[in-house]
C-alpha cells in the first residue's frame, strides 16, 4: 500500500516537472513555421506573427535591477549554490525572481509596430547578464540596495557559508535594450485604430532556429527528471 501511494506521488511530481519543461516548447513550432516579416507588414488579420525590428522606447523606460541599464523590459532571478546530495553534490537553489515591462515600438526600414507584452506572462529569450557574488564577498552597491528591499532574500545561512565553495549567489538579468534588434512573436490586436503585438509574446535576440534550439536544450533537464520520477512511480505502483 505504501509503495502504491509513493508511486502515485512520484508520478504526479513527474507529470508536473515534465509539464514545466514542455509548456515552453508549445510556441516553438509556430515560430519555426512562420515567415519573419518587417514591422510595417503586421496586420490585425494575423492570428500569429513573427516580426523583427529595432526596439524603441515609446513610454517611460525602466532601470534594470542589477546593472542599472536603461531597458524596455527585464526578467531577473537570484540563485544560490547549495549542497544537495550524494548523486548531485550541489544545485543552484532558486531564491527570487521577477519581471517588469513597458510597451515599446519595434521599428523597421519602412514602418513600425507597437508591442505590448503581458506583465503577467512575460519572459525573455535574450542574452543573460550574470553577476556572481561569493558568500564572503561584498556585493556591488546596486545589488546590495536590491537585496535590502527584497524580503525574500535572507543573508547566506551560516551552515552554508562555512562549506567551501558554497553560498555563491548568481544575479541573472535579461533585458530588452533600446536600440537593439529583436524578434517578437505572438498574437496581434487592434487598439484605438493601431495594430499591436499584444499579450503573451516571445521576445528574443536570436534567430528562430537558434531560439528553438535553446528552448529545446532548456527543456531536456526537466523532461529527463520528470520521466525518471514517472518511471520510479510506475515501478512502485506495479510492484
Amino acid at each position: 500500500m505504501l509503495l502504491t501511494v509513493l508511486g502515485v506521488v512520484f508520478v504526479a511530481l513527474g507529470v508536473a516537472i515534465g509539464w514545466y519543461g514542455l509548456r515552453r516548447l508549445a510556441v516553438v513550432p509556430r515560430v519555426l513555421r512562420s515567415d519573419v516579416v518587417d514591422p510595417d507588414a503586421v496586420t490585425d488579420e494575423d492570428s500569429f506573427v513573427v516580426c523583427r525590428g529595432i526596439a524603441t522606447e515609446s513610454t517611460e523606460g525602466l532601470s534594470a535591477p542589477f546593472t542599472g541599464s536603461p531597458c524596455l523590459g527585464v526578467e531577473f532571478e537570484v540563485t544560490e549554490k547549495q549542497p544537495f546530495g550524494i548523486t548531485l553534490p550541489w544545485v543552484q537553489a532558486h531564491l527570487d525572481d521577477g519581471v517588469a515591462t513597458r510597451p515599446f515600438t519595434l521599428d523597421g526600414p519602412n514602418g513600425s509596430v507597437n508591442v505590448r507584452p503581458s506583465p503577467k506572462r512575460f519572459g525573455l529569450d535574450t542574452e543573460s547578464t550574470v553577476i556572481t557574488v561569493g558568500a564572503d564577498e561584498t556585493p556591488p552597491d546596486r545589488i546590495r540596495q536590491f537585496v535590502d528591499v527584497r524580503e525574500e532574500l535572507e543573508p547566506v545561512a551560516d551552515w552554508i557559508r562555512i562549506l567551501p565553495g558554497f553560498g555563491t549567489r548568481r544575479y541573472v538579468e535579461r533585458r530588452i535594450d533600446p536600440g537593439e534588434e529583436y524578434l517578437v512573436a505572438g498574437p496581434t490586436e487592434r487598439r484605438q485604430g493601431e495594430v499591436a503585438l499584444n499579450g503573451n509574446l516571445v521576445v528574443t535576440d536570436r534567430s528562430p532556429r537558434r531560439f528553438a534550439t535553446e528552448r529545446l536544450r532548456d527543456a531536456v533537464f526537466p523532461l529527463s527528471v520528470g520521466l525518471i520520477f514517472i518511471g520510479v512511480g510506475l515501478f512502485g505502483i506495479v510492484t
